[in-house]
């Protein structure tokens, strides 16, 4: 899909404020930026401001505790302060959860929609339709204006009992497929505030990410992680020749998959376990991601089937 020049700066202007490496925040203008949201909507301004270290701080919970009570209880008050609410309830029910994703009380909660709007406004000549009228303008002046915000390093917001609670924007570290990675230090880190670890994009314990990163984990210990993603993970980071060290570890079969990708049976023994554990070997066609899944089959043919709940090989060998 083509789109104008105006509205490519835009989304380079939006992939700035989230690459940075660091930043300064601006205080007073973030929470300028963000309280003339309220002037373009003429509703009245919350009587007071408060800063937050994060999204997890007691002051912010304790205002999303609030929000989200007056939100239930249909007593929100004006509909910014019971959207606000809601969206940032929302937002901390998403973190406090474990996921690290895009939640509704940050600004650019609905950023695709700021394209959309901008694309249809400043590009005229290739839309179809009515004019851009009052509302298009007046929503691309509340999207300018958080834009603007996140950009002084604001990130988040709630209002609660008359007053607006601000939290910075978290420095944020992806990979290449836009997932939160960092093999050096926090995924993602409020200065001052909360830390998360993350390998792509899986999420960690501080402790367990420095220990996967630095390689400190034996293949024992990492075949023992009953969660697969993190198993996966340790798995990737770990010398493979270390593989070796399993007692009685050998390949029962080998194949290639359909993607070219090397396809193994292995089997090994570990401490406190008396019989030999196997571990079907193989890569994700759609994410060409590795992983050992435990495994009866002694072929990998029938591992793969089993793998997808099927009992007709010739299928799967086929596909």
């Amino acid at each position: 899909m083509e789109y104008s020049q105006q509205t490519a700066d835009l989304i380079d202007r939006m992939c700035r404020y989230v690459e940075r490496e660091d930043f300064k925040l601006d205080e007073k203008v973030a929470k300028e930026k963000i309280l003339q949201t309220y002037d373009l909507f003429n509703l009245p301004r919350p009587k007071k401001v408060v800063w937050c270290k994060d999204i997890f701080d007691k002051k912010y919970v304790t205002a999303l505790d609030s929000a989200g009570s007056a939100w239930s209880a249909g007593s929100a008050g004006s509909a910014w302060s019971a959207r606000s609410a809601w969206s940032a309830w929302s937002a901390l029910s998403a973190w406090s959860a474990g996921s690290a994703g895009s939640a509704w009380s940050a600004l650019d909660y609905d950023f695709d929609w700021f394209v959309i709007e901008h694309e249809y406004c400043a590009n005229r000549k290739d839309n179809l339709g009515d004019e851009p009228n009052e509302n298009d303008k007046k929503y691309l002046a509340y999207s300018e204006l958080l834009l603007e915000a996140l950009e002084a390093g604001l990130g988040y917001r709630v209002e609660s009992e008359d007053t607006l609670y601000l939290v910075p924007t978290p420095v944020i570290r992806i990979d290449e497929q836009n997932r939160f990675h960092s093999t050096k230090e926090p995924a993602i880190r409020w200065k001052g505030g909360a830390e998360q670890y993350y390998l792509r994009g899986v999420r960690f314990d501080q402790d367990w990410w420095q220990k996967i990163v630095n390689d400190e984990l034996d293949p024992e210990t990492i075949f023992a992680i009953d969660n697969l993603e993190h198993r996966r993970i340790a798995y990737e980071y770990m010398d493979k020749t270390k593989m070796k060290q399993l007692k009685d570890f050998k390949v029962l079969d080998e194949q290639v998959d359909e993607k070219g990708n090397q396809m193994k049976i292995v089997s090994f023994t570990v401490k406190g376990v008396d019989e030999s554990l196997k571990y079907y070997n193989c890569f994700c066609p759609s994410t060409g991601r590795e992983y050992f899944v435990g495994t009866d089959k002694d072929k990998c043919i029938e591992a793969k089937a089993a793998s997808f709940g099927l009992s007709d090989v010739g299928w799967v060998n086929e596909w």
